[in-house]
């Protein structure tokens, strides 16, 4: 019973972030058209029956059954209803503060501002985010070459191995700038040139070793890796892991027959075909065997609910500056942008990884939320709020494309009204807003069946 307490606390969660950033978005509508004089007949939070509600200068203020989301209806359905009836050609009928009383140019401006206003709201967010101070994972700089585990890597050949780096190997220097940790020397690598002289500690000493990059076209490579103790940080609860008493700080020695001195090497073992998962852990002093039936992933492969010990750092803040939250949102809005053209076009294969529905999306949300919470209360809150910016920007980048009933076809229609300057005639635009309801009901079903095809293979 506590799983499902568990599992449900991570939906109502990651639902009501998305009901945020679905609200923020019909503000923008709201405040827009009331600024270019529309009335607002419903501006509903959340979806279904109203339970309550309030009016408000000619605007119904309501909350609905379900506290997901929510929706801001313009006038205007009047206005189409009797041109429909009437089998008009143009509106002859409309009223005062109609969607189609309004220039096409306050139109446009009132489908923008939804996602303007979900792009802005990015901005200030990774703003804030990043004017306040943080912690940031620090690993010792210890590497593996990535030969020695040709069943992880997809590329299993190392320009650092041939040219003399072996794993367990210390990073000290690279190219005489002291290494802090693993993660500042990554920077410094994706940065490379092309050739770096590492100083390194190896077996007590101390060598200097040169190493030619592989050029890519990311930049160049070097066959590296990070590697870490096999010490359990944290198991996370109503897990098969809790539930055979696997705890935080076991040291593992073997998995699944195979030994164990790294997560290289936890990796490599659990990967093999095993319906059990069979750990010998060093707790204080004591050897102790420990075997459970692994969660499974949607591939029908293992999916393990602890995590190894890592370390933090406090990272100091930055100054506030919008420039920060612009910066993150740009690279946000980039990515998604090369997601979306990727699914479009099908150059991305993998389609059920990518696309998700609001069931999915939100467990996902809830679910690395809670992961932050296991660690202390502001990591938590911290990536919820990033998650929710991530959220943001993809709802107002994907309400802009040119598709009947998204923003992006309205303000498409409203542009070549302007242009024409003809009004769209009424049984035209009626057959618009059927369309794109067929298009949003029909990805609402794509992204629902894609959610439940990956519920389903996961066997828990």
């Amino acid at each position: 019973m506590s799983s499902l307490w568990l599992l449900i606390g991570k939906y109502i969660i990651g639902l009501l972030g998305i009901g945020l950033v679905v609200i923020i978005h019909e503000i923008g509508h709201l405040l827009s058209a009331r600024a270019c004089g529309i009335d607002v007949e419903v501006f509903s939070f959340g979806l279904g029956p109203k339970i309550w509600g309030i009016k408000h200068k000619g605007t119904d203020f309501r909350i609905s059954a379900l506290p997901f989301g929510g929706y801001c209806r313009l006038k205007g359905s009047d206005d189409l209803s009797h041109a429909l009836l009437q089998k008009e050609k143009v509106f002859t009928h409309i009223e005062s503060g109609s969607l189609f009383s309004v220039h096409p140019a306050k139109r446009i401006v009132t489908y923008l501002s939804g996602p303007l206003l979900n792009l802005i709201f990015a901005i200030l967010l990774y703003t804030v985010l990043a004017s306040l101070p943080s912690k940031t994972l620090t690993t010792e700089p210890i590497i593996a070459t990535i030969n020695d585990y040709p069943s992880l890597f997809s590329s299993s050949t190392s320009p650092g191995f041939d040219q003399g780096l072996r794993t367990g190997d210390l990073i000290l220097e690279l190219d005489g700038e002291v290494i802090r940790d693993w993660e500042s020397l990554e920077e410094l690598l994706a940065e490379s040139d092309g050739v770096q002289v590492f100083t390194i500690e190896r077996s007590d000493k101390i060598l200097t070793i040169p190493v030619i990059g592989e050029k890519t076209e990311q930049g160049f490579r070097y066959g590296l890796s990070v590697i870490r103790k096999p010490i359990i940080g944290s198991v996370r609860p109503a897990t098969p892991e809790r539930d055979a008493s696997l705890k935080k700080g076991d040291l593992i020695l073997k998995a699944n027959g195979m030994q164990v001195s790294n997560d290289l090497d936890l990796l490599v073992a659990l990967t093999l075909d095993t319906d059990m998962t069979d750990l010998l852990v060093l707790r204080g002093n004591e050897e102790i065997a420990i075997s459970f039936r692994p969660d499974l992933n949607e591939r029908g492969k293992g999916e393990w609910n602890f995590a190894l010990a890592s370390e933090n750092r406090e990272m100091k803040a930055s100054p506030f500056s919008l420039a920060n939250g612009f910066k993150t949102t740009l690279k946000m809005g980039r990515d998604t942008l090369t997601s979306l053209g990727l699914l479009i076009s099908g150059g991305n294969k993998n389609v059920r990884q990518e696309v998700t529905g609001a069931a999915r999306a939100a467990l996902m949300i809830g679910d690395i939320t809670a992961l932050g919470l296991e660690n202390d209360t502001k990591s938590g809150f911290r990536a919820l709020w990033y998650l929710l910016g991530v959220v943001s920007i993809s709802l107002g980048i994907a309400n802009l494309l040119p598709l009947p009933a998204f923003d992006g076809g309205q303000v498409l229609t409203a542009l070549v009204e302007w242009i024409t300057g003809k009004h769209i005639q009424p049984r035209t635009y009626w057959i618009l807003q059927l369309v794109g309801i067929v298009i949003v009901f029909g990805i609402f079903v794509f992204l629902g069946y894609a959610d439940m095809l990956h519920f389903l293979s996961i066997r828990r």
